[in-house]
């Protein structure tokens, strides 16, 4: 049995099916942990690092060892899919996307100070210094791609060594298997387009 703090329903729908498939496979979780770097850090900045970011969802799972014992997941639910080629190349040019610095959209993985902010808070929550680090979205538009982020080196250095990619069909699918144990407002939506003969993509 697990235990998740709940989501509030305003909060991004990705992060909802996340919490969902994570605490059906036994991880306890937190939501929208607020992180930042501390005053005395290297580099800090009053003026740049005052604002916190947060972690979406970390997962907590009690009977694991290793990496993926705490899972710490970055959700982008954008639309049009998660492009690899295009964020790695907005990352290492230093791009801006609708006036804002690409890079800020991955704090923990670009940037060494918000990089160390991340690790203390994750050990700070979960007790442990390993973690895995996942971006959940709806799809990978450049599937090919994959290797390319979950082997990239300035992450691996920066924050951790055990990057994945997780869909939404990946989710779907395991939520839609589970459904024989007692299902949380995903899988009862699931139950339901079951029961519409609704059957989801390959």
């Amino acid at each position: 049995m697990s235990l998740r703090i709940p989501l509030n329903m305003k909060e991004d729908i990705l992060e909802q099916i996340v919490d969902e498939y994570l605490h059906l496979k036994g991880y306890f979780t937190m939501a929208n942990v607020k992180y930042k770097p501390l005053n005395g850090d290297p580099g800090y900045d009053a003026d740049q690092d005052r604002i916190p970011s947060d972690i979406d969802v970390i997962g907590f799972h009690p009977e694991k060892t290793g990496p993926d014992k705490v899972l710490a997941v970055s959700c982008k639910s954008w639309q049009d899919g998660f492009w690899i080629n295009w964020e790695l190349n907005q990352l290492a040019n230093h791009k801006k996307f609708a006036k804002k610095e690409r890079w800020r959209c991955y704090r923990e993985l670009a940037n060494d100070k918000w990089a160390c902010a991340f690790k203390r808070k994750v050990r700070e929550l979960t007790g442990q210094s390993e973690f895995s680090h996942v971006i959940a979205c709806l799809f990978v538009a450049d599937h090919d791609s994959l290797p390319r982020w979950t082997t990239n080196e300035a992450f691996r250095r920066r924050l951790t060594a055990h990057l994945s990619i997780l869909t939404l069909q990946d989710m779907f699918s395991e939520i839609h298997d589970g459904l024989s144990r007692t299902p949380g407002e995903v899988g009862r939506l699931l139950q339901v387009m079951k029961a519409a003969k609704i059957r989801l993509a390959a």
